[in-house]
Formats: structure tokens, C-alpha cells, sequence
């Protein structure tokens, strides 16, 4: 067997196993080399791979389940996204339920508004999800195409049936993003757009008499809100997309960098219309505070700079420098790992 020969089974074998859970990877990859080798003497490498077909399709055989929701190369990565969203639109329900609870000890009222929320969340989810995973399919993002594809399609050729040809490389290993490392900022940023939608007065401070809940001053002006909240989930909608092509796309690429590229720029665009265009945070909170606790703040404490513009300034340098951290890491990981040409 030729090098050209074994670095093309090699990307077969792992595009099929990259798809398939960590414990099957191995064994999978052992039985696929022995299968294609024997098949390779025979017919000669690219018609084996033929043969055994698109092996996004081929993985289905190795998987305990059927996996058809949207597509074959996406229904993986689609279900699993799924049940992480879903997850986090129940905890972001039954922190705010809890929370309310304790709080308001209104059980049949909570319980009620508990459920409306679980179901609005869970259909938007569902949705929105859905959704996304569609615009990818058919824009084909996850699949790097050969410029010959792309070239007969471009002169209006029929498209042909999958090839050997249109496997990608095997990513460096320095390329690869972390599955769990998305996972994480798809729950934290779930989560937190179901509390902004379903419980935003949860974030301030709490006033006690008594051991008794009195009431909450709220952070966020609770009176824009209407307002407020659309800017502030399209940014958070623009954190998700990039974190979930980072999970399809699987590695640093030029399809991450763009997209990185675009939610970077939504994100510090809305961040400064929510910080300095909208009247984000609640204007009479420091004095609320001072009346409900008899707070005067101390030098060199953040609240003291609250109503000042300072505050919002700084909340605001400090997301752009994070969004300019991320954006260097991206350019520089795909332009010093990912695949040339």
C-alpha cells in the first residue's frame, strides 16, 4: 500500500469514527483498517472507498440507534446539542422556580408559571435548534469540498455521488477543538438566556425583615426590559451560533474563522448598544440600595461609579478585550493548524 493509499484510509476511517462515541473509536478504527485493506488489495484503494460509500452514512451502521433527525452528517451533532439545550432551559426553569419558592412561597402560582415557561423554552429550543442545523445542512458548512467540486457545480454539473476525493485531511491535533469546551458555553449561554427571558429580576440584591423575603432591586432596568431583552439574546444568539459551528466544524478552520469573525463583531456592536445606547442597568439601584440598607459604598468600590457611565464603560472594555482574546486565538490556530489550500 502506497503512502497516498494509507493517509486516504486514514481520512476515511476518521471521518467515520469521529462521528461514533469515545469508547467505539478504536475497536471501530481496527475493524475499518483490516475491512479496507483487504478490500484495497483487491479493487485498489479509491474503489474500495467508493464502495463502502459517504462515511457519514457508513457510521449509521456502527451506531446503536438511528440518527436521521435532520440529516446523517448532522443528526449526531444535532441530538446531542438538542439534549444540552434542552437541559439547560430546565435548569435555567427550576433555578428560577426554586428560587421564587423560597422566596415568594407561592407554590400553585410558581408551579403554574413553571410549567408555561418549561414549555415555551422547550419548543423554542427545539425551534431555534432545529433551525440552525438546517441553515448548515444546506449551506454545507461542516463539508470542505475540493476545488474540482466546487468548480463543477459552479459550470452547472450535476452533483456527483460521494468520492474518496472529497475526504478532508485528518486535522492536527493542535486543531481540534474540545467537545466539552463548547458543551460548556452552550449551557452557560442557555442557561443564561433563559433566565434573562423567564426570571431576569433574579439578578440583584435581596431585602430581608424578619428572616421574611421582602422584595428584590433588580440590576437591570426591569422597566425597559421589553426593550432590553431582544438586543441582549441576539448577542447571546450570536455567542451560540459560533459555539455551535465550532462543535460541527470540529476544528479550527476557515468556516470557524468567519464565523468567528461575524459573531465577534454582533456581540461588541449590541454590547455597546446595550451599555451605552439602552439604559441597561436599573438607575436607581445604588440608591435603592442606600435607602433599603443604609449602604454608602467605599473608595475604590465598582458601585460607586454606578449612574457615572464609568461602570458601563468598564463592563464594556472588559467584553470587547475578552471578544479580541477568542477572535486571536481563532486567526492564530487557523492559520498556524488548519489545512492549507
Amino acid at each position: 500500500m502506497t503512502e497516498a493509499d494509507r493517509e486516504l484510509m486514514q481520512r476515511y476511517i476518521y471521518q467515520v469514527t469521529r462521528r461514533l462515541a469515545k469508547d467505539q473509536r478504536e475497536e471501530t478504527a481496527r475493524e475499518l483498517e483490516e475491512l479496507i485493506t483487504d478490500m484495497a488489495e483487491q479493487k485498489g484503494m479509491e474503489e474500495a472507498l467508493k464502495e463502502l460509500g459517504d462515511p457519514a452514512v457508513f457510521a449509521q451502521k456502527y451506531r446503536e440507534e438511528p440518527g436521521w433527525v435532520i440529516g446523517p452528517e448532522y443528526a449526531e451533532d444535532y441530538r446531542w446539542l438538542l439534549k444540552i439545550v434542552l437541559a439547560a432551559v430546565a435548569l435555567s426553569v427550576v433555578v428560577s422556580g426554586v428560587v421564587q419558592g423560597a422566596l415568594q412561597r407561592d407554590g400553585a402560582g410558581i408551579l403554574t408559571e413553571a410549567v408555561s415557561s418549561a414549555v415555551t423554552g422547550a419548543l423554542s429550543a427545539v425551534g431555534a435548534v432545529t433551525v440552525l442545523f438546517m441553515i448548515l445542512e444546506r449551506r454545507k458548512i461542516r463539508v470542505d469540498f475540493r476545488k474540482e467540486f466546487r468548480m463543477a457545480e459552479a459550470n452547472g454539473a450535476e452533483r456527483r455521488k460521494w468520492v474518496p476525493m472529497l475526504l478532508p485531511p485528518v486535522p492536527d491535533s493542535k486543531a481540534e477543538i474540545k467537545r466539552s469546551d463548547e458543551a460548556v458555553n452552550l449551557i452557560f449561554e442557555a442557561l443564561l438566556a433563559g433566565l434573562m427571558i423567564f426570571a431576569p429580576w433574579l439578578f440583584g440584591a435581596y431585602a430581608f425583615e424578619n428572616g421574611t423575603f421582602i422584595r428584590t432591586i433588580p440590576i437591570f432596568n426591569l422597566e425597559r426590559w421589553n426593550i432590553i431583552l431582544p438586543v441582549l439574546l441576539i448577542s447571546l444568539a450570536a455567542g451560540f451560533a459560533d459555539d455551535v459551528v465550532r462543535l460541527v466544524c470540529g476544528c479550527y478552520c476557515r468556516t470557524v474563522l468567519i464565523i468567528c469573525l461575524i459573531s465577534g463583531a454582533v456581540q461588541a456592536v449590541f454590547a455597546w448598544i446595550l451599555l451605552k445606547g439602552l439604559p441597561f442597568f436599573n438607575p436607581s439601584f445604588v440608591q435603592e440600595l442606600r435607602q433599603e440598607f443604609d449602604w454608602q459604598g467605599t473608595k475604590g468600590d465598582l458601585l460607586t461609579l454606578y449612574g457615572t457611565g464609568r461602570l458601563e464603560t468598564i463592563v464594556l472594555l472588559v467584553i470587547w478585550a475578552c471578544i479580541l482574546i477568542e477572535t486571536g486565538v481563532t486567526v492564530y490556530k487557523t492559520v498556524r493548524y488548519a489545512e492549507k489550500g
